[in-house]
């Protein structure tokens, strides 16, 4: 297990003083947290400051009980000898370099530090066909493939992804969170996600702190932080399904939805599911209307917003639903409530 700890504050200008105070347990089947906030929050600085390219005002950041910096003990690590990878928006490839000799830098700089092979790195990532290609010639999508490799190839303790897809369109931005959940679970590299966008961070992060205005708001795990009440509108729920014949799927626990797509049998696709297009009904109630997905669970928690309460339930997997106080008091919602999830199968989206 790895743990990474972080306490910083810094005064950027007048008007903002970022002052932050998290940790996270990495571990095997863990190995990614998020960092999630508004645009302008402090996020990618507070990457900086673990990363070594920001020095804050005052800071204790401990990776694994070895101080990265301790401002008042007086204990500094320089940024290169941290073995901390950062892979930025834009990738930072050295363009005078093709994607082999970019990885070639990375491969000289690991000071002596062990990672995982080039070319299982290269297979995992599918960066054969791109080897003798210039880096101008690459899109987006393989701009983040070929950074993160460089970023393994310096044999990271902690790896910072800083919002790594947001300049990429819709298909790539989720074949590229694809690529980095692989490449995190392959490779046991604790990483630490930063974004603003909430589909991302349900869809790859098992813990999550939730930053705003320079501060750390709440911190725990992920699927408990996205319900948090004080977030207008509805929430993504996604999960992972696995064909079983076109049209239907397998989720976790056994229970089958039925989904619009006709992907073949065996292909495993992300779901995503507005938390407002759940209703909600009890287990024995009859089954009316046109929605033809319906999965058996039980409540976890509940909370309050004015008159709309979100429920989180385990059905196989974590979903929340968005209900009225109404519908609470009269299906006596509370933790451990048997309760079904009722959905229309067009509500669901299949991501590419």
């Amino acid at each position: 297990m790895t743990s990474l700890a972080c306490v910083a504050r810094s005064r950027l200008s007048e008007r903002f003083t970022l002052d932050v105070k998290f940790a996270f347990d990495f571990a095997p089947g863990r190995p990614i947290a998020a960092l999630f906030g508004p645009s302008g929050c402090g996020k990618s600085t507070t990457l900086a400051m673990i990363a070594g390219l920001v020095t804050p005002d005052e800071a204790r950041i401990v990776l694994d009980g070895i101080p990265l910096i301790d401002t008042a003990a007086g204990f500094y690590v320089p940024s290169e000898s941290r073995a901390v990878g950062l892979v930025a928006q834009d990738g930072l490839l050295f363009p005078h370099l093709t994607v082999a000799g970019n990885l070639a830098y990375a491969e000289r700089r690991t000071r002596g530090r062990a990672h995982a092979p080039r070319q299982e790195i290269v297979d995992v990532l599918a960066l054969s066909p791109l080897l003798p290609r210039s880096t101008r010639t690459l899109s987006g999508g393989e701009r983040q493939r070929v950074a993160l490799a460089r970023a393994l190839l310096s044999g990271p303790r902690l790896l910072l992804l800083d919002e790594p897809v947001s300049a990429l369109d819709e298909v790539s931005r989720w074949e590229a969170l694809s690529f980095l959940e692989r490449v995190a679970h392959r490779f046991a590299v604790p990483t630490l996600f930063v974004s603003h966008q909430r589909a991302e961070v349900a869809r790859i992060a098992q813990q999550t702190a939730r930053m705003d205005d320079g501060r750390i708001v709440t911190c725990g795990e992920t699927s408990e932080i996205l319900a948090k009440s004080d977030e207008p509108g509805s929430i993504p729920n996604l999960f992972r399904a696995v064909i079983t014949i076109p049209g239907r799927a397998a989720i976790a626990g056994g229970a089958t939805i039925e989904l619009p797509s006709d992907k073949p049998f065996g292909g495993e696709v992300w779901c995503r599911l507005a938390s407002g297009a759940i209703a909600l009904s009890a287990i024995d109630e009859p089954e009316t209307g046109s929605a033809r997905n319906r999965l058996a669970g039980h409540v976890v928690t509940l909370e309050a917003s004015g008159q709309r309460i979100r429920v989180a339930i385990d059905a196989g997997v974590t979903l929340h639903a968005d209900v009225t106080r109404e519908t609470a008091r009269r299906l006596a919602l509370r933790p451990g409530t048997p309760i079904a999830c009722v959905f229309k199968v067009h509500s669901l989206e299949v991501l590419p």
